[in-house]
């Protein structure tokens, strides 16, 4: 018999303000082998959660927002793949991001070797250039490549958003176990996409 874990509370916050000059959107590893049910580690909640990233990427442009993405990259010989099988090989249909969401040119796409996107990737050094001092977070996986880039941005002392709407996870419990950790444990923000509103705080 499995056992039964309750979760406890976490606060989800109807609005959260960000201005935008001092915020960037980070799309996590919506890549074709996560996203798609052709993919290699399909996540089959992803698919829903590509409206959502795209609404909230589309109003962080209008808004002026700093845009980045990480995209899971990997090549012959990669320690991860002896954990997952192959995926997100570099050059290859699975590695790309989903074409809803298609970087434009000039926007941030780090390639990361691990589960989090500031580990030996330019990120942080380019968050610091541009003045970023909240980090929104959407993308896949919850638990894994979304909370361990959430926890690395919290370390790094980045103010936290997560669009809950705009993640997915392969359990129900992975998902309520990032979602609480990212709340309690970094001081996070979790909002529904719609409730993060890009509002200028002024010079």
């Amino acid at each position: 018999m499995e056992p039964t874990v309750a979760v406890p509370q976490y606060e989800l916050s109807d609005q959260v303000e960000v201005d935008p000059q001092r915020t960037a959107l980070l799309i996590v590893d919506m890549q074709n082998d996560f996203v798609h049910p052709e993919g290699k580690l399909f996540v089959p909640d992803a698919p829903a959660t590509v409206p959502v990233c795209k609404a909230l990427l589309d109003r962080a442009r209008a808004a002026g927002a700093r845009v980045a993405f990480s995209q899971d990259t990997h090549t012959d010989g990669d320690p991860e793949w002896a954990i997952w099988g192959e995926h997100a090989r570099r050059g290859s249909w699975g590695w790309e991001i989903v074409p809803e969401l298609a970087p434009l040119p000039g926007e941030l796409v780090v390639e990361k070797p691990r589960y989090d996107a500031f580990y030996a990737t330019p990120l942080d050094h380019q968050l610091r250039l541009w003045g970023v001092e909240t980090v929104v977070l959407c993308g896949t996986v919850a638990n894994i490549c979304v909370h361990y880039t959430a926890a690395s941005a919290a370390l790094r002392w980045y103010r936290v958003v997560v669009a809950v709407d705009g993640i997915s996870a392969l359990h129900p419990f992975d998902m309520h176990a990032a979602l609480r950790q990212t709340a309690f444990l970094f001081a996070g923000q979790l909002s529904k996409a719609d409730g993060i509103q890009f509002r200028s705080a002024g010079p």
